[in-house]
Order: C-alpha cells, then structure tokens, then sequence
C-alpha cells in the first residue's frame, strides 16, 4: 500500500496549499497469500540516522544490491534492514507489526 498526499489547487506552484488530497493505491501482487522468508541485515545498513536513506533514490539501493542478491541466492525474499537490533524497514516491500502487550491485548 502507498499513501500520497497531493494538492489539487487551480493553479501550479510552490506554495501552502489549500485543497488536497490523501489517498492510497493497493497493489494486488503483492497481495499474495504466501509466508515471506526474510533475512535479516548483518553489517549491511540501509538507512542511518540523519542521513539521507528516507529518499527514494538509486544511489541509495545500489549499495545494497550485493546483500539482496546473496538474501535471494540462499532462499529468501528480501532483507529486513536493522540498526542496531532496531527494525528500519525493508528492502522492496512494507513491513509492518501488530504487537500484543504482556496481557494479550493487541
């Protein structure tokens, strides 16, 4: 799932706008029912903190193909980037966790 949030002023430009939209665009093959085998970074980083990695960019994946190619040559789907011990995210695909606290309640 993608969420974005555009403007949909009369007129293009750089400013505060006053009309927008938020909506979200569903993929369907990713919606697949099928268990993911991930591996999980090892003295690999994709983002650190105040970097730039929350840019969507090439120079930021192209580091990354050696690790994700080795993850797939081993049988998995994708990586699961850690820093330190801390999930960051994933490689191509969304990750998300519902949690339970320590009396079961989600």
């Amino acid at each position: 799932m993608r969420i974005a949030h555009i403007s949909t002023e009369q007129v293009m430009g750089v400013k505060t706008p006053h009309n927008t939209k938020l909506f979200a665009m569903l993929n369907p093959t990713t919606l697949k029912h099928k268990n993911l085998s991930v591996k999980c970074s090892d003295g690999v980083n994709k983002n650190w903190p105040l970097g730039h990695g929350q840019y969507t960019l090439a120079g930021n994946l192209g580091p990354l193909v050696p690790s994700v190619s080795e993850a797939k040559r081993n049988g998995f789907d994708d990586v699961l980037w850690l820093l330190d011990d801390d999930v960051q995210e994933m490689t191509i695909l969304n990750v998300m966790f519902v949690l339970k606290d320590r009396y079961g309640k989600l």
